[in-house]
């Protein structure tokens, strides 16, 4: 009985994550979750710009093995995507213009028609898309222990976007959204591309037609 009680919540769980707007929602066994040593390492090689910048990226974040441990205490994880479409492929945008984007995704664009301006809106549509996966974490999160799962956590993908800059680790100031701000999934050494597979719910890597940020929620 306690199994079908917590198996209706997880449906619930999913429901909630669609109703909120998640482009695709799917439960899943929290062993399925691909944790792999490089995708932490590519945090430092090639340097992310936001490595020891952000206080929700590494080194400020959990360490892989510390993810680990208490990853073996949850026993459900729902993956959760929203989606922007681009007007053409990945390929054919200016590489400096998705390099200016990755380095200062808060900074507004400028657009000045033809593909400049297709190309402005299609990565400004890129980071509404991830601000929205992070108000659905932490609704979905919310949820989740509104439901009785108490120890829910909530992962986004990519490094946090709630702020234009944060204040940083050597300013001395703390979070300004401490509340609503969530470490990324590869921080802690999540493959989200092989998660995504084997939660059925695979994207394209490069984005085609569309670019997906991937959400975790682990409940126990």
């Amino acid at each position: 009985m306690k199994k079908t009680a917590g198996s209706a919540r997880i449906r619930e769980l999913e429901k909630f994550a669609l109703g909120k707007g998640a482009y695709r929602a799917r439960a899943f066994s929290a062993r399925w979750v691909a944790l792999d040593e490089r995708v932490r390492l590519k945090c430092r090689i090639p340097l992310c710009p936001h490595y020891g910048r952000t206080l929700t990226c590494p080194p400020n974040v959990p360490t892989m093995e510390e993810f680990s441990r208490a990853l073996k205490c949850y026993r459900k994880a729902l993956l959760v995507q929203t989606r922007s479409l681009l007007s053409g492929e990945m390929e054919s945008f200016d590489k400096n213009e998705a390099l200016q984007f990755l380095l200062a995704p808060g900074k507004p664009r400028k657009a000045t028609g033809g593909e400049e301006k297709s190309s402005a809106e299609d990565f400004n549509n890129v980071r509404l898309a991830a601000v929205r996966l992070h108000k659905l974490v932490n609704e979905v999160e919310g949820k989740a222990m509104a439901l009785g799962f108490h120890y829910a956590l909530g992962l986004i993908g990519g490094e946090c976007m709630l702020c234009p800059e944060c204040v940083g680790t050597c300013s001395g100031k703390g979070c300004r959204r401490p509340y609503e701000a969530r470490p990324s999934m590869e921080g802690v050494g999540i493959d989200v591309v092989k998660t995504s597979i084997k939660a059925g719910l695979p994207f394209d890597i490069p984005p085609k037609q569309e670019v997906v940020w991937n959400g975790l929620i682990l409940v126990d």
